[in-house]
């Protein structure tokens, strides 16, 4: 399953169109929409998936129409109508949509499909695709190195109790090779394609990253504790949902766009 993930996005990244990126962004977040909603058990009527869904597959085709901005206001607009006019016309009917549907509808509808399009947005830019990539580098192997530090050197845990499994030494192997790697990608953009390289600022979008991508990951493991569910869903076999595949990408691919358009490395 990893090696389809991976070959899916190299396709995706360097030999597709950017549309290709930014449909199945959409479609991610569409099912990413869906899961939150399910999984808080925030819908209290079937509308409830709908209007989140139709915004999360508008935003990132937005973007990629380079409308992100204007399509992004009118679907907060749209939101605002349709999820306070769900709390307004159900209120006192027994079937109350309360305001923690609300803001859970808006956080599925509109914040998750806006951070996952800066990848649509950085895609579009020179050297997106590899953009692209270096952005689920810093993610994975983050991940990478928190799972073998924890694994291999992990005395104290309870850290964080979000994830009473996690130790302070995974967090530290997780910045500590979330670092090499990224300085890796660096020496084989320079080295192997001859692409001109600033290892300075690839150390700030590591160490920066890694701090959203461990905060990204515990944030959405906070949601599932405090509903009792273990994934948000079947869609990737061994890996969960897409919000379990993609939660640190929710925080850290904003934070990576940000970067490379105001320190670009590259």
């Amino acid at each position: 399953m990893a090696a389809i993930l991976i070959a899916l996005l190299l396709a995706l990244t360097l030999w597709l169109p950017p549309v290709w990126l930014a449909a199945v962004v959409a479609v991610l977040t569409v099912i990413g929409s869906w899961e939150l909603m399910h999984a808080t058990g925030e819908a209290k009527n079937n509308r409830l998936y709908v209007w989140p869904a139709l915004t999360s597959a508008a935003i990132p085709m937005g973007y990629y129409l380079e409308a992100g901005e204007a399509v992004t206001r009118i679907c907060l607009t749209f939101l605002m109508l349709v999820l306070f006019a769900e709390a307004i016309f159900t209120y006192g009917s027994g079937k109350d949509v309360p305001f923690s549907a609300v803001l859970t509808g808006f956080f599925a509808g509109l914040l998750v499909p806006l951070c996952l399009s800066a990848l649509v947005s950085m895609r579009k830019m020179d050297n997106g695709g590899i953009l692209v990539i270096m952005s689920f580098v810093i993610t994975a192997v983050s991940d990478t190195g928190g799972y073998f530090g924890g694994m291999f050197f992990g005395k104290h845990k309870g850290v964080v109790k979000a994830s009473p499994n996690k130790s302070l030494e995974g967090f530290a192997g997780s910045f500590i090779l979330g670092i090499v790697g990224i300085l890796i990608f660096g020496l084989i953009m320079d080295k192997a394609v001859g692409i001109s390289v600033n290892y300075g600022y690839l150390v700030l979008y590591a160490a920066l990253g890694n701090i959203t991508t461990q905060i990204g990951d515990l944030a959405f493991s906070v949601v599932k504790r405090q509903h009792g569910i273990k994934d948000y869903g079947k869609l990737i076999p061994g890996h969960g949902g897409v919000l379990d595949r993609f939660d640190s990408m929710i925080f850290t691919g904003p934070l990576v766009y940000l970067l490379v358009t105001h320190f670009p490395a590259f």
